[in-house]
């Protein structure tokens, strides 16, 4: 189902990405969870989005959010509009089965950043999500691109 890491994490450094994962299938969230704090992200996992609510309105907010797209008791789609209301914005993506095509949900009006399709390839994901720890507040400068929320959602 999930790929394992082939090496070392890529998330270098003692400081760790707060990460909000939202999924129902308990199996699932429980081996994407553990894949994700071997790439050193602090893993907050639940299993549906009332709860994923609940976590986005604590201090402080994750830095990222997994969402599920079909969950038992909201659209994965609700979770990714409320985290996109935060500030700092969190990173948002949609994890699903489905396969859009070339009709994806609108991206820009739910706050999603990145779709990613199951099976999930956790190094493929940790890429667009991992955030490096730099000297320089802009990343431009040090070469990098820029932060995935000013380029058009992506799906992988």
């Amino acid at each position: 189902m999930l790929d394992a890491p082939s090496n070392s994490p890529s998330v270098p450094g003692p400081e760790r990405q707060r990460l909000l994962l939202v999924d129902d299938n308990t199996e699932g969230r429980r081996a994407l969870t553990r894949l994700l704090e071997f790439y050193n992200f602090d893993v907050t996992a639940v299993g549906d989005g009332q709860e994923a609510l609940r976590v986005l309105a604590s201090v402080p907010p994750p830095d990222v959010v997994l969402t599920d797209y079909l969950l038992p008791d909201l659209d994965g789609r609700e979770v990714a509009r409320q985290a996109h209301a935060l500030d700092p914005q969190p990173v948002v993506v949609l994890i699903t089965g489905w396969d859009f095509g070339q009709e994806p949900p609108d991206c820009v009006q739910w706050g999603i950043d990145h779709i990613v399709l199951k099976p999930v390839n956790v190094a493929n994901l940790v890429s667009k999500i991992a955030t490096p720890i730099l000297d320089s507040d802009n990343p431009q400068e040090r070469g990098l691109p820029p932060h995935p929320r000013h380029s058009p959602a992506s799906i992988a």
